[in-house]
């Protein structure tokens, strides 16, 4: 059924398009920007912890996006071929229809229904004509409605007997939302094209709240994209509006941020400050290092807290966490978009308890089996985030980022970040 409104939603919006007057061919200097409706089928990846109603499940979703094709006027984008850029609306039903009324019931009680929104860049591998060949990276946020605090305990149904009680998978309405794919387009002429991918998807919290198992979902998607004016095809160049100059700048960070610590049930804030130096080496790539300081306060508990772990280790609640790092990363850089990548490496780590300070080897996401890299790389940690310069100068940013000790992550950071001397 939903299938079938979709695609009448669709061919309606494409036969108003088709209605319209013809108009002249656009310059490449102009936007050619697009709108591109498809539908996802595919499977979520059972959770190695027995979550029976992830086995065998094959569902739907249906996606809306709103796009730009670049043309190489800035510098950035004829490194990466012209790349699009776009944000996409991702609606999802957690439902089987192949299976019985019955089941799908059960499956939408537990695990319900999503929405994402979501910034990408899709950057072509191969582009030959009429045919070119891409990768996707996507980020942003998805809301479900089915949560662990609220599903329903359905055991005892006789149609799914060695099911869990609720969806374990997410506890938080909102959580981050990234997302990778590779495919094909197909230029049909200079309106519409057709697009044929696989995608991969992965959401959680970011240690936000427990529990945080998170959801993989690998489907493939048919789409069809219209472009609002007559589009010239990509592999054409635009004019140049400006040339690239490598440039260097010091910064400093502000990285606020809150988590759920794993061992002892405590929500604590975990704040993160930073300078360091920065150089635009090339138009798509910037790096850079920075000496990093995180203080994290205990708020208040999360639920009942049991002193004694499931690993039969004895864990008091510390009430305030510091750790100094030094840290490395690499941006790939879409004018005032970035992609970025990092690793740091602890220079020192403490923690109070009783009003006590002593030095500490482990962070508050980690323990037991949850360790992640921290149990054979103590002193190691990853990060990876978005930011978006501003100003007409660029000197702010702010972002969003995940410190992980993989793969488990520490905690969901914001950032606002500020270019105080560009040389």
């Amino acid at each position: 059924m939903m299938q079938k409104y979709f695609f009448t939603i669709i061919l309606l919006i494409l036969f108003s398009f088709l209605g319209a007057s013809a108009q002249e061919n656009q310059s490449i200097n102009k936007p050619d920007y697009f709108i591109e409706g498809g539908l996802r089928y595919g499977s979520m990846l059972h959770h190695p912890d027995n979550y029976d109603y992830t086995k065998d499940l094959w569902f739907n979703s249906c996606e809306l996006r709103f796009g730009l094709q670049t043309h190489g006027k800035n510098a950035w984008e004829r490194p990466l071929k012209k790349p699009i850029l776009g944000v996409a609306l991702r609606f999802t039903d957690y439902a089987d229809f192949t299976d019985s009324k019955e089941r799908r019931k059960i499956q939408r009680d537990v695990l319900g229904k999503n929405i994402a929104l979501f910034g990408y860049v899709q950057v072509p591998i191969v582009r030959a004509g009429f045919f070119t060949w891409h990768f996707q990276l996507g980020m942003g946020a998805a809301v479900f409605t089915k949560i662990y605090s609220d599903t329903k305990q359905w055991e005892a149904n006789e149609n799914c007997e060695n099911c869990h009680q609720e969806n374990g998978l997410v506890s938080l309405r909102v959580n981050p939302y990234i997302n990778f794919q590779s495919g094909f387009d197909f230029r049909l002429n200079n309106r519409f094209d057709l697009a044929l991918n696989a995608n991969f998807v992965h959401t959680s919290n970011a240690s936000l709240n427990f529990p945080n198992w998170g959801i993989n979902e690998i489907q493939g998607i048919a789409s069809v994209r219209y472009h609002f004016n007559q589009s010239e095809n990509p592999s054409k160049k635009a004019e140049l509006l400006e040339k690239f100059k490598p440039h260097n700048a010091l910064f400093f960070t502000i990285d606020p941020g809150w988590m759920w610590a794993r061992y002892n049930n405590y929500y604590y804030l975990k704040t993160g400050v930073s300078a360091g130096y920065e150089r635009q080496f090339f138009p798509i790539l910037k790096a850079g290092a920075a000496l990093e300081f995180h203080l994290s306060n205990a708020l208040t508990p999360t639920r009942e807290y049991k002193e004694v772990y499931y690993d039969g280790k004895s864990y008091k609640v510390p009430q305030v966490l510091f750790s100094s790092a030094v840290f490395v990363f690499g941006d790939i850089t879409f004018g005032r978009f970035s992609f970025s990548v990092g690793a740091g490496a602890y220079l020192i780590r403490t923690q109070t308890l009783d009003g006590k300070t002593a030095l500490s080897n482990f962070d508050l996401s980690q323990t037991g089996a949850y360790s992640g890299t921290l149990e054979k790389i103590p002193w190691f940690y990853e990060k990876v985030g978005l930011k978006i310069s501003l100003g007409k100068k660029q000197n702010h940013f702010v972002g969003a980022s995940i410190r992980a000790h993989f793969p488990v992550a520490d905690y969901l950071a914001f950032t606002y970040g500020y270019r105080f001397w560009k040389f």
